[in-house]
C-alpha cells in the first residue's frame, strides 16, 4: 500500500505491495481515495500523472452538492453503490453496528455492485483505476476489500488496510471534538475497525460461499471475476493457454509403458524403467526400443512385435480420458475467454485421433504437433508455431473454427503477428517441455505425469500435483502474481 501525494485528499492510496497467498504482492494501478473535489492544483497535477482509464464515483444522488470536476471526462463514471429503491426498505434499527450495515449493504445493493465491478473489469489491466466515494472508507472500503480477497490478500492485511482510513481521516480526533452526547453514535458509525470488514468478509463466506460465488450472484461472468482478481496481480493480458498432450492432457505415458512392459513380458523379459527409457526430448524412441528387443530375442520380427504392442496399447486407450481436473480446466478456459491450444511433440494424427475419440476436438482452437516442426522439445519450435497460429487464426467464432486450425498443407489465410509469449501460459508434464515453453517466452505450469518426479519441474512458474488442485483461474493468479 502506497500513500499518494494528492494534495487535498486525505485518504488516497495505491493498493500496491500487499502480500498475496499466490506468492507475490499486489501491483500498482488500483487507487482508493476520498472525494476528488478536495484536490488543489498540485493534487490535480499528481492525479493526472496516473492517467486513469476509469474514475469510479460511488456516491449517491443526494450527495451531489456540486458538479464533479471530471464531469464530461470519458474516464469518469458515477455508479452509486447504494440502490435507492432497496435502500427505502432498509430498517436502521436492524443494523445497529457498522458490521450490520456492511452486511446489509452487500445483500441489498447487488445490482449496483454488479455495475461497479463490471466497469472495473472492462478496463485494460495496464490502465489505472481510481475508486472513490465521499470519505473513501465505507463503500470504497467494501469494494476494495472484495477485490483484495479475490486477489488472495490475507484477511489480516485487508483489515489493516481498511483501518488505515480511520487514521488518514483523523476520525478519532473528529469524534473527540464532538459534544459528549454525540460521541457514542459517531464511534459506531465513523470508525474503520478491522473487525468490521472481517465481519463483512465472513458474511460473504457464510451466506454466499465466498467472494467468487458472491460476485457471480451479483451477475458477473467468470471472465469478469477472473479479470477483477488479475487487476491487482498483473498488467499483462493472458490470452491463451497452450497444453502439452502426452502425459499432460491424457496419460498416454502410462499406456506407453504398459505396452512396452507387455511386449517385453511376451518374450519372457522384464523391462527396466531406468532413466534411459525416457528421452531427454520429445521425440519417438520406438526405434531404439525395438533394437534393444532385437538384440535380446532370437529371430525377432519387428513388424509382428509392433502390431502386437500397439494392439495392446489401443485396448488400453479405449477407456482413456483426460487426466484429473484437465477437462474442468478446458471448460473454464473457455468460460474465462481464453484461447486454447495444444503444442505436442507427437504427430498430428495421434493427437487429433485421441481428441476425436473422446469428442473433445472442438475444445481446441489451435493444434501444433511434432511432425510440423524440425526440432523437438526442449527446442521451442512447436510452441513458437502455436503462438504464430494463435496470432494468425481467426480466434473463437472465426473462420478457422475450434480444433480446425491451419495444419500441414492448409492455408492459414492473412498473417498477423504471432501472439506474444508473455501473453500465453503453457501447461507441461516434463522438464524439456517446460524448457521449450520458457524459451518461447511463455509462463509455465508443471503437472508431472506418473513417471516424472515433481522436483524435475522446478523450473516451472508453478508446479501442481494435479489440475484438480486449483481452478485454472487460481492457477493463473499463482503464475502472474
Amino acid at each position: 500500500m502506497t500513500d499518494l501525494r494528492w494534495n487535498g485528499c486525505l485518504n488516497a492510496r495505491d493498493l500496491a505491495g500487499l502480500p498475496t497467498r499466490y506468492g507475490g504482492t499486489t501491483r500498482a494501478g488500483l487507487i482508493r481515495t476520498d472525494s476528488l473535489h478536495q484536490l488543489d492544483d498540485d493534487g490535480w497535477a499528481a492525479f493526472r500523472e496516473v492517467r486513469a482509464g476509469l474514475v469510479l464515483d460511488l456516491r449517491s444522488d443526494w450527495e451531489l452538492t456540486e458538479p464533479h470536476p471530471l464531469g464530461g471526462d470519458p474516464a469518469y463514471r458515477r455508479i452509486p453503490w447504494i440502490d435507492p429503491v432497496a435502500d427505502k426498505l432498509r430498517v436502521p434499527e436492524d443494523e445497529p453496528l457498522m458490521a450490520d450495515i456492511y452486511r446489509g449493504s452487500l445483500d441489498r445493493n447487488t445490482g449496483q455492485i454488479l455495475q461497479a465491478y463490471r466497469a472495473i473489469a472492462a478496463v485494460p489491466l495496464d490502465t489505472a483505476v481510481v475508486v472513490h466515494c465521499k470519505s473513501g472508507k465505507d463503500r470504497t472500503g467494501l469494494l476494495v476489500a472484495l477485490l483484495q480477497e479475490l486477489a488472495g490478500v490475507p484477511r489480516e492485511v485487508i483489515a489493516e488496510d481498511f483501518a488505515i482510513s480511520e487514521t488518514n481521516l483523523g476520525i478519532l480526533d473528529r469524534i473527540a471534538a464532538l459534544p459528549t452526547y454525540e460521541r457514542e453514535t459517531a464511534g459506531v458509525l465513523w470508525r474503520s475497525l478491522p473487525e468490521t470488514i472481517l465481519a463483512a468478509l465472513d458474511h460473504v463466506d457464510q451466506r454466499y460461499g465466498g467472494v467468487r460465488a458472491y460476485l457471480a450472484r451479483c451477475g458477473l461472468t467468470p471472465r469478469e471475476i477472473h479479470r477483477l482478481g488479475l487487476r491487482l496481480l498483473t498488467d499483462v493480458e493472458i490470452e491463451a493457454v497452450v497444453f502439452d498432450f502426452d502425459g499432460l492432457l491424457m496419460d498416454t505415458e502410462s499406456t506407453l509403458v504398459e505396452s512396452w512392459k507387455a511386449e517385453w513380458a511376451h518374450h519372457g523379459l522384464e523391462l527396466e524403467l531406468d532413466d534411459d527409457f525416457w528421452p531427454g526430448h520429445g521425440g519417438d524412441t520406438s526405434t531404439v526400443r525395438y533394437a534393444q528387443l532385437a538384440a535380446l530375442v532370437p529371430d525377432f520380427d519387428r513388424d509382428i512385435s509392433h502390431a502386437r504392442r500397439t494392439a495392446f496399447r489401443d485396448r488400453l486407450h479405449a477407456e482413456l480420458g483426460f487426466r484429473p481436473g484437465i477437462h474442468d480446466w478446458l471448460l473454464e478456459a473457455h468460460a474465462l475467454g481464453l484461447r486454447v491450444a495444444i503444442a505436442s511433440s507427437s504427430p498430428r494424427k495421434w493427437v487429433v485421433g485421441h481428441l476425436e475419440r473422446v469428442g473433445a476436438l472442438d475444445l481446441f482452437e489451435v493444434i501444433t504437433t511434432g511432425d510440423e516442426v524440425d526440432g523437438h522439445k526442449p527446442d521451442p519450435a512447436v510452441y513458437e508455431l502455436a503462438l504464430t497460429r494463435l496470432g494468425s487464426a481467426a480466434g473463437p467464432g472465426g473462420d478457422a473454427g475450434p480444433g480446425r486450425d491451419a495444419g500441414p498443407g492448409r492455408d492459414a489465410g492473412p498473417r498477423r503477428a504471432a501472439l506474444a509469449g508473455r501473453s500465453a501460459l503453457a501447461v507441461e508434464d516434463t522438464a524439456h517441455g517446460i524448457a521449450a515453453a520458457a524459451a518461447a517466452g511463455m509462463r509455465t505450469i508443471g503437472i508431472p505425469n506418473p513417471y516424472v518426479p515433481a522436483e524435475r519441474l522446478t523450473a516451472a512458474d508453478l508446479v501442481l500435483g494435479s489440475a484438480a488442485d486449483l481452478s485454472l483461474s487460481e492457477a493463473l493468479y499463482s503464475v502472474v502474481g
